[in-house]
């Protein structure tokens, strides 16, 4: 679908909004996704900031990246009636059910499907206890808080704790862990970076004594703009391609050396569907390599083995994306999804 950029402003020293209008109405659950880009640039997916509105508004965060493909380069050029293209809705986050106790994990701009969480069911859930915990690196980062700050003076079972990494509280799983009163009843949900999701996973489920009612993560991989630019560019006349092109059903997306499969399929907007954070757990990245691919990918670690060998929908071909690394043998990898994919991805539109 195609939208206009209503409006674009800085919401911290590297985090804009950008405010979109779909040309048609787009119907989404807080918690989900979108993909955004141009047509002939770059390709990436961000968590959607606001509940649905009257006005059919989307609203996204979206964190800078000095020469980042998109997030810079093409967000500089940005302005108020360009048109993009955007991809969804995508993916299972949501907010739980029920009557019991909710705890929100966020890290950075993570915070987004929260927001939009809590804008759309906040009032309907005024006595519900609903704690999110924020943790940023400098007190400047947390750029919501005035409306998360509204939020718990006017009622009563919300509580924003913010978390500064590196302080006395350490992280936010560990803030949340101290103050959780009753496991059985609770659900946790974590968005953000991977490793938090990793720990707050075992925290709460893996290595609990007791664990929580559910837990339900949204982890972000690393774009490939934020990957790229992290690690050592490649320098331009280098005879390493820092970049090759991958064939999901057919259809190319760009990708970048060193990232996962799976991140480059969802920067492109593609619905393929992760829980876990790459931790090889939940299965449900899962591709099938078109023959010849198989043995000139990576082998299999003996975590990611075991688990497809307990999918029934796994077969010979099977990998996870999460788990495979882009290396420039495998430009040209082509690769479907499995059958169970199209009929959850008909799901989502």
């Amino acid at each position: 679908m195609r939208a206009t950029l209503h409006s674009i402003r800085w919401l911290s020293d590297d985090v804009r909004e950008l405010v979109l209008k779909p040309d048609d109405d787009f119907y989404f659950r807080p918690g989900q996704y979108v993909g955004i880009g141009r047509s002939s640039g770059a390709h990436r997916c961000y968590s959607l900031a606001c509940a649905p509105a009257a006005d059919n508004s989307l609203a996204l965060h979206v964190r800078h990246w000095p020469g980042g493909e998109f997030s810079d380069r093409v967000l500089s050029r940005a302005r108020i009636g360009d048109e993009f293209d955007i991809t969804g809705p995508l993916g299972t986050f949501a907010f739980p059910s029920g009557d019991g106790p909710v705890v929100m994990l966020a890290t950075g701009t993570g915070v987004a499907p929260f927001l939009a969480m809590l804008a759309a069911f906040l009032p309907a859930n005024r006595h519900r206890r609903i704690t999110l915990y924020w943790g940023a690196r400098e007190q400047k980062d947390f750029y919501a808080t005035d409306v998360l700050d509204a939020w718990e003076a006017t009622h009563a079972g919300f509580q924003f704790v913010p978390v500064l990494s590196g302080s006395q509280a350490g992280y936010v799983q560990h803030a949340a862990a101290r103050a959780l009163s009753e496991p059985a009843h609770t659900h946790v949900l974590a968005c953000g970076n991977p490793r938090m999701i990793q720990d707050a996973y075992g925290i709460f489920v893996s290595e609990a004594a007791n664990p929580v009612a559910t837990f339900t993560s949204d982890a972000f991989e690393a774009a490939c703009d934020a990957a790229h630019i992290a690690a050592e560019p490649c320098a331009p006349d280098s005879a390493q391609p820092d970049s090759v092109r991958l064939s999901l059903d057919g259809r190319f997306v760009a990708a970048r050396v060193g990232e996962s499969i799976l991140s480059a399929l969802k920067t492109a907007g593609l619905p393929v569907m992760s829980v876990c954070g790459g931790k090889a757990s939940c299965g449900t990245c899962l591709v099938e390599l078109e023959a010849g691919w198989i043995q000139r990918a990576a082998p299999c670690s003996r975590t990611e083995r075991d688990l497809l060998a307990c999918l029934p929908e796994a077969g010979p071909s099977s990998r996870l994306g999460c788990q495979i690394r882009i290396t420039p043998e495998l430009d040209g990898l082509a690769m479907r999804l499995p059958s169970i994919h199209h009929t959850k991805k008909e799901s989502f539109v």
